[in-house]
């Protein structure tokens, strides 16, 4: 449910935040996004209701407010009514599962000055007992965890950097994260990592690369949040992969078949200017979402506005147990059966795809398609959906 509340002129901050509240029931906890807009000026921020326990609800989404820094932005906000050439955006993403809240405002305007600026701020709360889950909380052993993802990222996300940037250290690791299904999304300080649109960088890493350090104990944050389910081939495989080439969309990658692609480019900029490939174009965007994914359109023939996703393309990552350079070919033929049929890719084709030269199966559910390219070892290199 969306609760869309606009304040009026001259209402008192005390007020918007009794508005903001969420109340309690009995029942599941549920997610609900709030919106303030106030002139020109928007924040949207969570809130949780349906909690058993009414005083830890209420201490919930205290700590959430705290940490998201609502007050503040509401405070900018209201000092921003009587200028009208600067305003503040704030806007929620983030996910309820396991009974774990996590997720980031990504605020941008005149968010702490008159100078336009972009900033995350971020809350991971554990909704048994409402302590604030902490990075460490992630892993079986904290130190070992924090030496490997640090020498990750100077091995395999510092070369992927643009050498325009202005800021471009990816260690030491940030204070700021989000967690999800597929992954860790590292938030840092635009003083640290910047993208080349001058925003606030941010790494998402999926789990299967770490996976030698995150804690898959049961009653574990990853577990509970659903990593176990995207990072290895479980009873559900199957179906889910199903579900997700049918629906035209591949879990926390905030793109789908049939989307504009104007608009995707607009709200996330381009990283790099798009490549040709036969029969279309790729592109990427930035934001840690599309870390080495590729958005896939038309030539565009006519107009880059009526242009569409006719699809999605992932290098790194997992989905389901299909994680990109580990899962075997007899593995997802084990789960999803003998493709449609099976192509060779050569050199010269491969090249023509963008691709490495390898084998693909094709799948088809729902009318969708999906592709799933392994190079000569039988490993899965790279995962496509397309109309």
């Amino acid at each position: 449910m969306k609760v869309r509340l606009r304040i009026r002129r001259g209402l008192s901050l005390a007020a918007a935040m009794a508005l903001a509240m969420g109340s309690a029931a009995a029942g599941e906890a549920t997610l609900e996004v709030r919106s303030l807009e106030l002139a020109g000026s928007r924040i949207s921020f969570p809130a949780v209701s349906g909690m058993e326990d009414a005083a830890l609800e209420k201490q919930v989404n205290e700590q959430i407010q705290a940490d998201l820094r609502v007050t503040d932005f509401l405070q900018r906000m209201n000092a921003l009514i009587s200028d009208e050439k600067r305003s503040l955006s704030a806007e929620w993403d983030g996910i309820l599962a396991g009974e774990i809240l996590s997720g980031c405002l990504d605020a941008e305007g005149a968010a702490e000055t008159l100078r336009n600026t972009q900033l995350w701020t971020w809350t991971n709360v554990d909704l048994r007992d409402g302590h604030e889950i902490l990075f460490g909380e992630l892993f079986s052993d904290e130190e070992a965890a924090r030496e490997g993802i640090e020498g990750y990222l100077e091995e395999e996300a510092a070369p992927e950097m643009s050498a325009h940037l202005q800021n471009s250290e990816v260690t030491p690791l940030p204070e700021g994260f989000r967690i999800g299904e597929t992954g860790v999304t590292l938030l840092y300080p635009g003083e640290q990592l910047n993208t080349l649109s001058g925003r606030s960088g941010e790494i998402r890493i999926g789990w299967n690369e770490i996976r030698e350090w995150v804690d898959w104990s049961e009653d574990g944050i990853p577990a509970r949040i659903g990593a176990g389910k995207m990072a290895a081939i479980t009873e559900e495989s199957g179906e889910r992969i199903r579900e997700m080439t049918e629906k035209g969309e591949i879990p926390e990658i905030p793109a789908r078949l049939g989307d504009s692609a104007a608009e995707l480019t607009e709200k996330y900029h381009l990283l790099t200017d798009p490549d040709e490939y036969a029969g279309g174009r790729m592109f990427a965007l930035e934001g840690g979402a599309f870390r080495e994914v590729w958005i896939l359109s038309d030539a565009v023939s006519s107009t880059w506005e009526e242009s569409r996703v006719q699809g999605i393309r992932m290098d790194r990552g997992c989905a389901w147990g299909l994680c990109i350079g580990e899962t075997a070919q007899e593995e997802w033929r084990r789960i999803l059966g003998e493709p449609e049929y099976t192509v060779e890719m050569d050199p010269d084709t491969a090249e023509a795809y963008r691709m490495e030269p390898g084998t693909s199966d094709y799948y088809e559910f729902g009318g969708n398609r999906l592709q799933l390219h392994c190079d000569g070892e039988g490993r899965l290199i790279s995962l496509v959906l397309t109309e």
